[in-house]
């Protein structure tokens, strides 16, 4: 009996010292090395340099303090390792699998969640994470973005439907302004994010600065961290620790902080944890209601919405390789149903691959060095041709399962997208003589309109409009024909018109009148032209590729209206055009305002080629419409969002595609498409401006 009663009590005994021991706050401190691919340098330093670095020092703290766990992103980085030092990538995948070097953020490059499309997002995280399962045998669990310019409402949906669980940022920080109530910039330090179609992640917000470090330190009394702690839930905070933007590891005075640390007495109970272990900890978030909902974007103000415009020609190669690479990945699976061609799979990952590390978020973004951008042009060029081959070889083998015996030149019109269109098609065909005109007949022997633009050394180029099917491969047959003319398309000095719309020019070259001849509806306030306009001041000394302010785009605007000439460009029975030709203190626009009969006539395409030598200055086209709403709505690639007027913390706003102003009644809309621009603002009710 006093055997037992001895046992009893020492069991007593150690359940009390336990139960003393149990600390009332809880920290999670992630050891990062925040690592930029390309920002004040460019890749070749970043291979040479700071990836070997990166690797060593943490091998070195391995060794020293049983502990300490590392966390690090990029598959990209990984197999840049694998390819240039060898010997240590496997060091580092002993490090893995002994569970000390950990892999995080999923994706191929840790990217910029705004500008690439749905799909690039997608399949970053599906290229990262199958390098992670073939490499390593693991996949990570979260989006690790440490440092980005805002983070969109499609993140958290295209996380959780790639089986993601969780997101960290510390970037929010940097926001200029409160978001709620007076003081707060972001909803919660720790919580569920839900996505636009209702899908959730946990998602830190407040990880601290991933540049923080400790000389020495209790951290378990930590006040910053022990502030955040009492914000969370079940007072838990979340840390980041560590160094950045050049890769390397945490400094050893940090690492010997955090192992001291574990044993301390303070409030806090110090976890050293991999990024996405607080994720595991709370899944599955039903069971835990503690945890607040965030239903929104997460956007920035001042800091990083100038990212959605800076350096244009990155904007331009990303869109058109992710369109290219969409194209040629349909056509080549076709190809090889129906050509018996065998799908090029390496090729098009590769290609993926080239053009995806570049969406990182001081790359794509315009926040890099000029000389960084040799390298980005470079990798997009190459992977935008390569995508182009792919699709000239897939359709050449389509077409030799298409009939093709036609009275003309068979030509093979790929319509890619998900949806019928009918639309203006371009193409070379030789004819051995100068034709007067062009007959153009389709599968079904229906007569499309067509115009002949050049002929030069037997070879005619030419337009003609295509009716297509969704996803579909069509002939059509192309012949010398008969002049034609066009009864609707007209076009002189200052106007032009077809069936649908009559657009008039101002003597600045401005659009004063855009009349709908159907609905009877002039779209042009009175005065107040679509136009192209100039915002020539800038307030942004430190970051001025990153910052607009909102000052600036309140303040007064300056038209495009030095040299103004405007002629005839095009005159055909398809399409018209009108050329206007402007110049400002040094750049130069050309401007082409352009109507179809026949095609999309209910479209208006305004192209422009600009030699742009502005500095410190923001340029824009600007639309005041007589079509009133407050709120504009905004293409995400996935889904929309619908966005009120300029505010001090939401005016230069991110949108893809597309934005949309449609009356309050729903009486008449306006839709602005464009090429590849992703900055939007919203002055007042009327008026919607692309920058």
């Amino acid at each position: 009996m006093k055997k037992l009663l001895c046992c009893m009590f020492t069991l007593f005994c150690s359940v009390h010292l336990l139960y003393s021991q149990q600390k009332e706050y809880k920290a999670y401190l992630v050891a990062t090395a925040h690592f930029d691919t390309q920002w004040n340098w460019d890749v070749r330093e970043s291979i040479d340099d700071y990836l070997h670095r990166t690797m060593v020092q943490n091998f070195w703290l391995f060794e020293r303090f049983p502990n300490y766990i590392f966390n690090f992103e990029s598959a990209q980085k990984y197999a840049w390792m694998k390819e240039y030092y060898p010997h240590e990538y496997e060091l580092v995948k002993k490090y893995i699998k002994a569970g000390r070097w950990n892999v995080v953020g999923s994706a191929w490059e840790a990217t910029d969640p705004n500008i690439p499309s749905s799909e690039s997002f997608f399949r970053n995280v599906l290229l990262g994470q199958e390098f992670y399962k073939k490499e390593f045998g693991i996949k990570s669990n979260d989006i690790y973005l440490p440092d980005c310019f805002g983070f969109g409402y499609t993140l958290p949906t295209i996380a959780a439907h790639c089986g993601l669980i969780g997101f960290s940022t510390q970037k929010l920080q940097w926001r200029k302004n409160p978001y709620f109530g007076e003081k707060e910039k972001m909803p919660f330090k720790i919580g569920l994010w839900q996505g636009l179609d209702g899908a959730r992640i946990m998602a830190v917000l407040d990880a601290g600065g991933y540049g923080t470090s400790y000389y020495y330190d209790d951290i378990s009394t930590n006040r910053r961290i022990l502030e955040r702690a009492k914000l969370g839930p079940d007072n838990t905070a979340y840390s980041y620790y560590g160094v950045g933007d050049r890769g390397g590891s945490p400094t050893l005075p940090s690492v010997y902080s955090l192992e001291k640390s574990l044993k301390t007495d303070g409030p806090l109970e110090i976890i050293s944890a991999k990024a996405g272990q607080i994720y595991e900890d709370y899944y599955p978030f039903e069971k835990h209601p503690e945890l607040p909902v965030y239903d929104g974007e997460l956007l920035m103000d001042v800091h990083g919405v100038g990212c959605y415009t800076s350096q244009a020609a990155m904007k331009h190669f990303n869109r058109r390789n992710e369109h290219l690479a969409d194209a040629a990945e349909r056509a080549s699976a076709v190809a090889e149903i129906l050509g018996g061609l065998e799908y090029p799979s390496d090729a098009l990952r590769e290609n993926w691959q080239r053009f995806l590390w570049h969406q990182f978020h001081d790359d794509l973004t315009g926040t890099s060095i000029p000389q960084s951008y040799t390298f980005s042009w470079n990798d997009e060029l190459i992977a935008q041709t390569r995508f182009a081959e792919a699709i000239t070889t897939a359709v050449g083998a389509v077409s030799r399962a298409l009939n093709t015996k036609v009275k003309g030149t068979p030509v093979v019109v790929y319509n890619p997208v998900a949806s019928g269109r009918r639309d203006v098609v371009k193409a070379t065909v030789k004819m051995d003589k100068r034709p007067s005109g062009i007959k153009v007949t389709s599968q079904k022997g229906e007569n499309m309109p067509a115009q002949l633009i050049a002929w030069e050394d037997g070879m005619a180029e030419i337009l003609f409009v295509a009716q297509v099917d969704p996803l579909s491969f069509s002939v059509y047959s192309i012949q010398p024909g008969a002049a034609a003319a066009s009864k609707n398309l007209q076009v002189k000095n200052q106007t032009i018109e077809n069936a649908v719309y009559k657009i008039t020019l101002d003597a600045h070259g401005d659009m004063a009148s855009v009349f709908d001849k159907k609905n009877n509806r002039e779209l042009v306030q009175a005065g107040k032209p679509f136009r192209l306009m100039m915002f020539t001041e800038n307030l942004s000394t430190d970051y001025p590729a990153w910052e607009i302010y909102k000052k600036v785009l309140d303040g007064p605007s300056t038209s495009i209206t030095d040299n103004v000439k405007i002629s005839v460009a095009e005159n055909g029975p398809l399409r018209a055009s009108l050329r206007i030709e402007r110049t400002y203190q040094g750049s130069k626009f050309i401007q082409y305002i352009t109507l179809t009969d026949g095609a999309e006539d209910d479209r208006i395409e305004i192209n422009n080629e600009i030699d742009w030598q502005g500095k410190k200055a923001l340029l824009k086209a600007e639309f005041p419409t007589t079509v009133s709403n407050e709120k504009a709505t905004y293409d995400l690639g996935l889904g929309y969002v619908k966005r009120g007027n300029n505010v001090e913390n939401s005016f230069e706003v991110l949108g893809h595609q597309w934005a949309d102003l449609t009356a309050s009644d729903s009486s008449y809309g306006i839709s602005i498409l464009n090429e590849s621009k992703y900055g939007w603002d919203k002055p007042g009710d009327n008026t919607i401006r692309l920058t």
